[in-house]
């Protein structure tokens, strides 16, 4: 028989925490083997799926910790392991074999996307309000298109020359990491700048811009139109900027001291002067 008690559900804690490191320390891995990979062959392209690894595994890494505290899924962890492993297997695979380790990967990155979108917490934490809320929202749209970019990736996007590779490397790159980037950065930043960024409705203009600007430029692709997907080239740079500058002005509104509000007095109230007489005491 099963135990539930608190004890079981500590060594699940412990578990997700556990998994979470292995994951982040195989994605700084995926990073060095990527690295060396590109400086022993000189093909840059051969190490792209081992720096994609990276980002996929360190920032799914860090969901999986979060999962602890919602009601235990037994099938949450051994799945992220499988799934992981997965990925790993292609990214390391395509530096040799390219076609099949191209295969493996997307497959890997699809499940993943599938597995962030069933087990993050973000799922629950899209109901509430506030900073939690617009974090759930950067998350959840964050895994489509990551799971978008999988499947570019399985149409043969990984390859350079494909048509399909601009949408493969910007999905995952851009709309999936830059998704986790927008939705942190409210946590993140105060924490290493000592900086307070209060939350405000207008951190979603970044977050939207992302998403329409990846959009115009996945559209340019698609339709074979360079000039379109040019343009949306240039909104997602100047969506970035954007982003920084309402950072900026967070920043300069949570380091503002609050305003006081000023009583009226009643009409009618005598208002007691602020000097005291001197040589009486105060009543």
């Amino acid at each position: 028989m099963r135990s539930t008690g608190p004890s079981a559900r500590h060594a699940g804690r412990r578990n997700f925490a556990s998994g979470g490191e292995d994951a982040r320390s195989t994605g700084a891995a995926c990073w060095l083997l990527g690295s060396l990979v590109w400086w022993n062959t000189g093909n840059v392209h051969a190490a792209v799926p081992l720096w994609l690894a990276f980002l996929v595994l360190t920032i799914a890494g860090e969901r999986l910790e979060l999962t602890r505290f919602l009601p235990a899924r037994p099938a949450a962890a051994p799945s992220f392991v499988a799934v992981s492993a997965l990925i790993l297997a292609g990214a390391v695979l395509a530096a040799w074999e390219e076609d099949l380790g191209h295969g493996l990967f997307a497959a890997g990155v699809l499940a993943m996307a599938a597995w962030l979108l069933t087990f993050d917490i973000a799922r629950h934490n899209a109901r509430q309000q506030g900073l939690t809320r617009f974090i759930a929202v950067c998350l959840l749209s964050g895994y489509v298109w990551l799971a978008f970019g999988a499947l570019a990736a399985l149409g043969g996007g990984l390859a350079p020359a494909h048509p399909l590779h601009d949408i493969t490397m910007h999905a995952i790159a851009l709309g999936f990491v830059f998704s986790m980037v927008f939705g942190h950065a409210a946590i993140i930043f105060p924490a290493v700048l000592k900086v307070k960024i209060p939350y405000h409705p207008a951190f979603y203009v970044p977050l939207a811009l992302l998403h329409a600007s990846l959009a115009l430029r996945v559209a340019g692709s698609l339709a074979g139109l360079p000039a379109l997907r040019s343009w949306g080239g240039i909104a997602n740079a100047l969506t970035l900027a954007v982003f920084i500058a309402t950072m900026v002005v967070s920043v300069i509104r949570g380091g503002r001291p609050p305003a006081r509000r000023r009583r009226n007095p009643v009409p009618g109230t005598p208002v007691r002067s602020a000097v005291k007489p001197s040589g009486n005491p105060a009543p």
